[in-house]
């Protein structure tokens, strides 16, 4: 069986009515790759969308994927938005949405872009770019206006159904109604035993039509029968909606009536909770207790208040709240109730007080990252979480000059998460940005250039890392800033030693040692290689150049043994660049020791890290890998070369570290097969190869997978061809030496 998988959030309320419009989403998917759901804020879009994404996700083999675009504000992050909603590191070199579009390619996947009506402009490259490239992905977007690109389909939600004017119903018949169902449905969570009935009808329809039939208006509003009763409700209301006049409800008219609505329960609280509502409006994506008490605390709230009117707030719909197993609770805003707080924010005059203070807490969060010692693995997870909150605390600090500075020292901080995490392209492209708003020999502007080297480095874009390394060098001479200095030599030593000038190379790097010892710069370092600390992701490239030296001095046991550990320290931070490098390093030892299928599976398993990052084969490890595979080939075939290589690149994350760490023979060899160099086949294919090996027929795997009998018969001559093999008896014989893991 195929595995489906989504990141779909499960429903934590019910979902009311709406049949109509679920069908109606449901029938246009089938028919159109873009599908656009318009309409009014609070309308609905995002729970229509997603309850419809649920119940049609497993008709795609890749699943649904939910991207979150509310906490975006850069454009040029739209694409990493949806990688990290995939739960794929961007670690390319070339331009993310190619790199996206070709990651994507074969994937038969439902993609659900949330929110994208400040965005327009990008989520429309975006998503007519995927459609034409990528013939299996199907796109659903919610939008308060349509992307405008060819091929949308554009469907209105409107808002639920309500009686018309003057129309006579029974109690029964009233409920028929979506507004008044979902009204009465979230009543009854507040008031136990609420029902609509013949007494409280009329003013249980007065207040849906007030409300024009929003669905988040009308949460708010059954949210407030707890303290209200329906009369109070409709008269407050009343004051609040008098200045929309009773002409034309149409669009605009509704998102007053929402933006009334929210005004009138903002007005309902009490200061504490109106000004924790305002502050908490900074955070993007989301936050936890602690970050919430850290940004928002002060005299007039106090620390120990924080976690109580969380709570608060989260009892009166304005904040969401998700409970993890493990980990404390997140919290967040839906973007309309955000936009609200930050106006009143902004109005009462703080917005730059607590956006500094919302900076400050991320750079205390860097700092922790900057000490390189035994928090690391949590401190890179925890800011993995906060990467929307990261973005709008540089976006931040782009309007503030004056707080570049504090951006220079956070960047540096962070050195080590975005080598491992990324996206390299775009932290390059900000930190140049903001190097532009730095005076031209200030140490600010050499830190910034500094780490965007690194970047361009990791990426494997060294002429770009030859020109920012040497400008940061310049400035940090000039400035001495012995840090930048220390980092700049060791960083333009790669270019050359790339270039073959291995004099020039280690004529740097011996620079920046000596400068080190005197200048103590190796602080840093020295607690990277203690192991006492702790610390994992120095301490993984530290081990792999070790064991590389060890080797070469023939001490090879001792040697592989460091390159396990290497590997452990790069798997536990889940640095995905630095482990390919280790697993490439385990796979030439392997290979020089005469253990040729083993390197051969290390070799697809460092494929497979790559394929899940965007990677390319690191340009210094090329003549190493090429010597790999040359050897492998001498010992074992090009065929058994290409199936074990295979085997490897069907291996987990897990799996292939698992297997690097192991010194054991390998345990299950894969029949030799002709074939092309690559026989990895793609999410399609191996799905058409499961089948065959189920023993269906052309004509039973086409009506399972919705496609023409001819279509299989071109999958599976593909198949064939790429594999070497000749029949389907053979093919199902293939697919039964794949690990359980592959085929399941």
């Amino acid at each position: 069986m195929a595995r489906y998988r989504s990141n779909l959030p499960a429903e934590v309320t019910s979902f009311v009515g709406r049949r109509q419009e679920l069908r109606e989403v449901k029938r246009l998917l089938t028919t159109t790759r873009l599908l656009t759901l318009t309409g009014s804020g609070g309308a609905g879009k995002t729970k229509l969308a997603l309850r419809a994404a649920a119940e049609m996700s497993r008709g795609f083999p890749d699943g649904a994927c939910l991207v979150l675009l509310d906490s975006v504000r850069d454009p040029l992050l739209v694409t990493q938005a949806v990688f990290g909603a995939l739960g794929v590191h961007d670690l390319s070199s070339g331009l993310s949405l190619s790199t996206l579009t070709d990651y994507l390619a074969d994937k038969r996947l439902l993609l659900v872009l949330d929110n994208c009506e400040h965005l327009l402009d990008a989520c429309a490259v975006l998503a007519s770019t995927l459609i034409a490239a990528c013939p299996d992905l199907c796109v659903l977007a919610t939008s308060r206006q349509a992307l405008g690109v060819a091929g949308e389909v554009r469907m209105v939600v409107p808002p639920m159904s309500l009686p018309t004017e003057g129309e006579e119903t029974s109690v029964q018949g009233l409920l028929g109604y979506d507004a008044v169902w979902l009204l009465s449905e979230r009543a009854t969570a507040v008031v136990p035993g609420f029902t609509v009935d013949a007494a409280n009808a009329g003013q249980v329809l007065t207040l849906c039509r007030k409300l024009d039939g929003i669905p988040l208006a009308l949460e708010l509003a059954a949210v407030r029968l707890g303290s209200f009763s329906l009369e109070q409700l409709n008269h407050g209301l009343a004051s609040e909606l008098s200045i929309l006049g009773t002409a034309n409800r149409g669009a605009e008219a509704r998102q007053q009536t929402l933006e009334a609505t929210i005004g009138w329960s903002y007005g309902l609280l009490d200061e504490q909770e109106r000004l924790l509502w305002a502050r908490l409006s900074v955070f993007a994506g989301g936050f936890e207790e602690d970050a919430a008490t850290e940004v928002c605390s002060d005299a007039r709230i106090p620390a120990g208040r924080i976690v109580g009117l969380l709570g608060a707030l989260v009892d009166k719909s304005i904040l969401k709240r998700q409970l993890t197993g493990t980990g404390p609770p997140r919290y967040w805003l839906l973007e309309t109730m955000r936009r609200y707080g930050l106006d009143r924010l902004r109005e009462i005059g703080e917005a730059t007080v607590v956006q500094q203070r919302h900076f400050d807490w991320i750079r205390i969060i860097g700092a922790a990252i900057g000490a390189w010692d035994s928090r690391q693995i949590e401190l890179f997870n925890r800011m993995h979480r906060e990467r929307d909150n990261l973005w709008a605390a540089l976006d931040f600090c782009a309007r503030q000059p004056a707080g570049v500075a504090a951006a220079s020292g956070l960047a540096l901080d962070l050195l080590p998460y975005w080598t491992a995490r990324g996206p390299f392209g775009d932290v390059r492209r900000v930190l140049t940005f903001l190097a532009e708003l730095t005076p031209e020999d200030s140490a600010a502007r050499g830190r910034l250039l500094c780490v965007a080297a690194i970047m361009a480095m990791s990426a494997n874009d060294y002429d770009a890392c030859a020109a920012l390394g040497e400008e940061s060098l310049r400035i940090g001479t000039a400035a001495r800033d012995v840090e930048v200095v220390g980092w700049a030599l060791t960083i333009v030593a790669v270019p050359r030693f790339r270039d073959g000038d291995l004099a020039g190379a280690k004529e740097q790097v011996e620079s920046a040692l000596n400068l080190a010892r005197l200048m103590h710069l190796g602080r840093r370092a020295r607690r990277a290689l203690s192991e006492e600390r702790g610390e994992s992701w120095h301490r993984g490239y530290q081990l792999d150049f070790l064991a590389r030296a060890y080797w070469l001095r023939g001490e090879r046991d001792r040697a592989e043994a460091l390159a396990r550990q290497a590997a452990l320290c790069k798997h536990a931070v889940d640095d995905r660049n630095g482990l390919t490098m280790v697993l490439e390093t385990l796979a030439s030892m392997a290979a020089e020791r005469g253990r040729p299928e083993r390197a051969a599976i290390l070799l697809g398993a460092a494929q497979r890290l790559r394929d899940s990052s965007s990677l390319t084969l690191i340009e210094l490890y090329r003549v190493q890998h090429e010597r790999s595979v040359s050897l492998i080939i001498q010992g074992i075939g090009r065929g058994a070369y290409d199936a074990a290589y295979a085997r490897g690149r069907a291996m987990t994350i897990d799996e292939g570290v698992a297997f690097a760490l192991e010194d054991k023979p390998v345990r299950k060899t894969v029949t030799p097969v002709r074939s092309a160099p690559d026989t990895a086949l793609t999410p399609r294919q191996l799905e058409i190869a499961r089948l065959i090996a189920g023993d269906l027929t052309n004509r039973q795997i086409a009506d399972r997978l919705f496609l023409s009998e001819r279509t299989v018969e071109t999958h599976i001559t593909n198949i064939l061809n790429k594999l070497g093999l000749n029949s389907r008896v053979q093919l199902s014989r293939w697919m039964a030496e794949l690990p359980e893991t592959s085929r399941s």
